[in-house]
């Protein structure tokens, strides 16, 4: 057996183990932020969708698609820049999806949580940049995600929750060119990562036949996905939580932080502004940049209504500001950017290192997430916020299940 299929079993073994989970209580606040956020976005693209569905009576299964899909309708859902993937969006369809149809299994909800979001963040850092130069990761990792969140809501053994995940390996997919397409295109992804995750313990709990050499060979899944194998800043196993940043602005999560550099210099520089640059990753620039996509996704005309309004969750249409400012790709990395330009008393330039989102109890960063909530489903987010600290706290009713069921479906 190589050394990347040693290291792989080895990394199986381990996500099997819920023992070993981290239920410290940072965590936990983190992840009833990250529940609360997911629960949202699905009530926000529920009411915004006109299509009727025919997956949200079908079964856990069916159910966990349409969480999945519906998480990710406005793209608003979370985001960990450090695996470069949406893990909540496909985890938490199949943590929530599978006790709201069978309701025995609803004491596991937390370990589910946690169990799926440490094997998302596991896998996607050990697939590595290979692998997501030509897949789509969120659905690659997300899938083994959904399959160790079902399985600890089955509450499936170590020994049946890596049987789960060689199911599951044996047909994960989807390819990377969502991420070019976009405009909504990677919601199928999505879906089907989170079906399959659920389908995948499931059959583990029906003792389904799974192969055993899953990773090794010409058809294995190392050379097929172009896997890495390689273990990130000294370990395999990442928790999966205190990475994941929520989307707070109202525009695609690639701009986020020139929407916040601009909005800070705007501040600093009341003087009439001359011109603008905003620099951004240049592998992402070209989607950013496409006149035939929708606003939400251009760099340019979002910064400059950043820039007039002075408040990144404010982006109104800045005509006049548009004429001064000009958008680039440059070799920095995903996430960040350089913000520079002149105003009439004098120059100025900041770089983004860390993109917004991922201190949620900052006083600035519950403003923002409050009032993206708001702005999303009305005074409807109290309820469901605290629906998921009952869910995190284990404190939750049948009556608040009830809730949930009724809320996300």
């Amino acid at each position: 057996m190589s050394e990347k299929a040693e290291l792989a079993n080895r990394l199986l073994d381990e996500l099997s183990d819920f023992s070993t989970l981290d239920r410290s209580r940072e965590v936990l606040d983190r992840l009833q932020v990250l529940l609360a956020d997911f629960m949202i976005c699905v009530r926000s693209g529920n009411q915004k969708s006109l299509q009727p569905s025919l997956l949200f009576k079908d079964g856990a299964v069916g159910l966990a698609a349409r969480l999945a899909s519906q998480s990710a309708f406005e793209d608003r859902d979370d985001l960990d820049w450090s695996a470069i993937n949406h893990p909540g969006s496909v985890v938490f369809a199949a943590t929530l999806a599978t006790p709201i149809v069978h309701s025995e299994f609803r004491s596991h909800v937390l370990t589910s949580a946690l169990a799926g979001m440490r094997a998302s963040a596991s896998i996607a850092h050990f697939f590595g940049s290979t692998h997501r130069r030509r897949w789509h990761i969120t659905a690659t990792a997300g899938t083994f995600g959904a399959c160790a969140a079902a399985a600890a809501s089955l509450g499936l053994s170590s020994q049946r929750t890596k049987r789960a995940f060689h199911l599951a390996g044996t047909n994960m997919g989807g390819i990377g060119q969502v991420s070019r397409e976009l405009q909504g295109t990677p919601r199928f992804n999505r879906a089907a990562a989170a079906s399959l995750g659920v389908t995948a313990a499931a059959g583990a709990y029906e003792n389904f036949p799974a192969l055993s050499g899953l990773w090794a060979g010409d058809r294995g899944l190392i050379e097929v996905f172009d896997l890495d194998a390689v273990i990130t800043e000294g370990s395999l196993i990442k928790d999966g939580i205190r990475s994941v940043r929520v989307r707070t602005f109202p525009a695609n999560g690639f701009i986020q932080s020139a929407l916040l550099g601009t909005a800070q210099l705007a501040r600093e520089n009341p003087a009439p502004l001359k011109n603008l640059t905003v620099e951004i990753n240049a592998g992402v620039f070209p989607i950013l940049s496409d006149p035939n996509k929708e606003r939400w996704w251009n760099l340019q005309l979002n910064t400059s209504a950043a820039w007039a309004s002075k408040d990144p969750m404010n982006l109104s249409p800045a005509p006049e500001i548009e004429k001064v400012v000009t958008a680039i790709g440059g070799d920095i990395a995903l996430g960040t950017a350089r913000i520079s330009g002149a105003t009439t008393e004098g120059t100025f330039e900041r770089f983004i290192a860390v993109a917004p989102g991922l201190e949620l109890f900052s006083p600035i960063e519950t403003t923002w997430r409050q009032e993206k909530w708001r702005s999303m489903i009305g005074s409807e987010w109290e309820e469901i916020a605290d629906l998921a600290a009952n869910l995190v706290s284990g404190e939750i009713s049948d009556q608040g299940w009830s809730q949930i069921s009724k809320l996300l479906r």
